[in-house]
């Protein structure tokens, strides 16, 4: 697309119901509380990514793990008001989930009327992971999908306005994205070179006051970035799934397949769109020609990285903050050509999503898993034993928090050295290793008893557990 001067303002609204901002806005998050009141009904248990922020978001902290905290920070606010359990989390899924639908509406209103704007965000369901995944699971993908667009747009102020506090509110925008996972680095350090090859955002990027924007984003992601220094096996535990080393040949052809899996239904459908239908003589995109650079430079980022690593494994999960933004675009270019077809990926995006929905319950009835165990008789043998700490799988701990709220339990991970006194219990699942060798690791300067093991039927599940005494003097 050409790249003539920048257009000034938003475009204008017409008076039906649908070129209503807030008519949108009401039906995104009707959405998003449909889903959650059917994730309250059917889910009967936490496990996986839910479980493992489920436990996070207990306390605040620096780091948690191998992802960044702001999930965590956030989901322990919802829980000040909501409480710990199946309702927060569920409700902080509806806050990204809204945040999604609207952050792609607020980015496409940039260039068109809100009726467009708003039938161009049903787009997004088109996108697997959004429409599909994105109701059952996932944590850190879901905010940093909804913070990259809002990046974007922060961006797009800069270019045009230029004043400090929009450069402030880019680097803000882009440290809060970075913090809720690392792969929103990917489309706004694409998108930072894309501008660079034009003149006039060339200009703005060099500005002195991107400095502010680097501050504002080195400000954000201080403390996290000085615990994951301090903790580095935590921080760097999951590198392992990209399999540095398998072979960079097989890491192209799976972005090859991440690019189809994330977009090829909205390729698909714009594709056939823009066969029946005729170019408008009048289009409002001039200035979202540097979006499309962001998104081919993303894509060479990915694979020089692949091939600088050699690495064998990449996820289409990984692309969906890439597609968020583009995805609404593209389809306010495809609805602002002339002809009826143009509104094909609109129906199609909003099908799937009340598809989608309308699944949802049958999911949970068949694929989701009852609770593992009988998870309130377990926490009082837990209970009876004393132990001062107690190390568990994400899942058991979960549900043995939600009995108990008071236990000591911890996720089974490398944490820090124990104290050396009191009492520490391991439990496990039958088919999971106790992994006393972890444990070891954690006792260094002690000196390490064990003083019961025994065998549980809870529900139906044995679950193993050991009890040690710790005492100084390893």
């Amino acid at each position: 697309m050409p790249n003539p001067p920048r257009s000034s303002g938003t475009p204008a609204s017409d008076g039906s119901i649908f070129g209503q901002t807030a008519f949108w806005l009401a039906l995104f998050a009707l959405y998003a509380l449909c889903q959650s009141a059917i994730r309250v009904y059917y889910k009967t248990s936490l496990f996986g990514d839910d479980s493992e922020l489920f436990l996070w978001a207990r306390q605040l902290a620096w780091g948690y793990g191998v992802q960044p905290p702001l999930y965590a920070w956030l989901q322990w606010a919802v829980n000040q008001v909501f409480g710990q359990g199946q309702v927060a989390m569920a409700a902080m899924r509806a806050l990204c989930l809204f945040g999604i639908y609207s952050a792609g509406f607020l980015l496409a209103r940039r260039f068109a009327g809100v009726r467009i704007a708003g039938l161009a965000t049903l787009g997004l369901f088109l996108i697997p992971e959004i429409s599909q995944t994105f109701l059952r699971t996932r944590t850190h993908n879901l905010l940093v999908t909804a913070l990259v667009p809002l990046a974007c747009i922060a961006f797009l102020d800069l270019l045009g306005r230029r004043r400090w506090r929009d450069y402030a509110a880019f680097g803000a925008m882009s440290g809060l994205a970075i913090l809720a996972k690392a792969t929103g680095a990917i489309f706004l350090v694409a998108l930072v070179f894309a501008a660079l090859l034009r003149r006039d955002d060339r200009r703005a990027v060099l500005a002195p006051n991107m400095l502010g924007a680097l501050a504002a984003a080195g400000l954000i992601l201080l403390g996290p970035t000085l615990w994951a220094l301090n903790n580095p096996d935590l921080a760097t535990a999951s590198l392992a799934k990209f399999k540095p080393g398998g072979g960079w040949q097989t890491g192209l052809a799976g972005l090859a397949w991440a690019i189809w899996a994330t977009a090829g239904a909205v390729a698909t459908s714009v594709a056939i769109a823009t066969v029946f239908t005729r170019r408008a003589t009048r289009t409002s995109l001039a200035e979202a020609g540097i979006f499309w650079r962001a998104g081919v430079l993303s894509v060479l980022l990915i694979a020089l990285a692949i091939i600088a690593t050699d690495s064998a494994e990449l996820k289409e999960r990984w692309l969906v903050p890439i597609a968020a933004p583009l995805t609404p675009l593209l389809l306010v270019w495809v609805m602002q050509r002339q002809g009826r077809m143009r509104f094909l990926p609109a129906a199609l995006g909003g099908l799937a999503a009340v598809a989608m929905l309308a699944a949802l319950p049958d999911y949970f009835r068949d694929k989701e898993p009852p609770p593992r165990a009988d998870f309130a008789g377990l926490a009082q043998v837990f209970e009876a034993t004393g132990a001062e700490a107690m190390l568990m799988p994400d899942d058991m701990a979960a549900g043995v928090a939600l009995a108990m709220p008071d236990l000591p339990v911890e996720q089974r991970v490398d944490a820090g050295p124990f104290p050396c006194r009191g009492t520490v219990l391991l439990a496990t699942w039958p088919e999971e290793d106790l992994r006393l060798d972890q444990f070891r690791s954690r006792t260094p300067a002690c000196t390490v008893t064990e003083t019961s093991a025994q065998t549980v039927d809870s529900g139906g599940t044995r679950v193993e557990l050991r009890v040690f005494s710790l005492v100084p003097g390893g």
